[in-house]
């Protein structure tokens, strides 16, 4: 029903690339679809190295990855622990979250060996704020739009390592992340590796990223899109109105 909507609407705003796509060929006009990425502002100031850490009870010397999203398939958590599993040396893993696959993914880390190096802090408020505490973030979604978490890491200035899906590859490049193919949790630790192997490389990367976020989207350039469309339609003499945000989950499986 949602998808019958989209037709008959004036516009529609279309959060990645790929969902454009599909949006058009689901048969919505494409002279309707316009990209407009999600625009981002912090909630609140990004906690320093320590606070943070100390706020999430982390110690120790181990390089610390930290995940940030729902405990559910299309988040790929399952993708990060077998990761996880396979650097060399060993990462310590940082989940936060909570959602339907919680009890079966701390099953997968014991039967990895790795519930020692897996902290679950279940769901905590302005997680954002947090990413100071880790030394790499770890998108490993098999699915996304433009994730807001993606763009919490961005300015936080932490490295980042993210799967090629959705409109990840729209808000970071190679200058920015180390993107690696989704459900390829070798390439994930590979990439973790790297990190630590190249630091140099490492913090240019994370300089670009939180300098790119700041620039491209802001949420004054995003809101700025949004208001030209805004006129178009008015100045068209539309009247049916626009659908703000067609997300991923609108046109799954029609």
């Amino acid at each position: 029903m949602q998808l019958i909507a989209l037709r008959h609407v004036d516009a529609v705003l279309a959060v990645s690339r790929p969902l454009v796509h599909r949006l058009a060929k689901a048969g919505v006009a494409s002279d309707k679809i316009h990209f407009v990425p999600n625009g981002y502002t912090p909630v609140a100031p990004n906690l320093t190295r320590n606070a943070a850490r100390q706020k999430l009870g982390l110690t120790g010397s181990a390089p610390i990855a930290g995940w940030v999203g729902r405990l559910s398939r299309e988040k790929g958590a399952d993708v990060i622990l077998d990761a996880i599993a396979a650097c060399k040396p060993p990462w310590h893993l940082s989940m936060i979250g909570d959602g339907p696959e919680r009890e079966r993914l701390r099953k997968r880390a014991a039967d990895l060996g790795i519930s020692d190096r897996v902290t679950w802090h279940g769901s905590v408020p302005n997680a954002g704020t947090l990413f100071c505490a880790f030394d790499a973030f770890v998108l490993s979604s098999r699915t996304e739009g433009t994730p807001i978490v993606l763009f919490e890491a961005m300015h936080s200035a932490v490295p980042i390592v993210a799967t090629r899906v959705g409109g990840v590859p729209d808000v970071v490049s190679s200058a920015e992340a180390l993107l690696v193919p989704a459900e390829e949790p070798a390439m994930i630790a590979r990439a973790l590796g790297e990190l630590l192997s190249e630091p140099a490389a490492t913090k240019q990367r994370s300089l670009l990223a939180r300098e790119r976020v700041i620039r491209d989207f802001g949420v004054n350039a995003w809101a700025a899109s949004i208001n030209d469309i805004y006129r178009s339609i008015e100045s068209n003499g539309s009247t049916r109105g626009i659908d703000v945000e067609a997300r991923e989950s609108a046109i799954e499986g029609q």
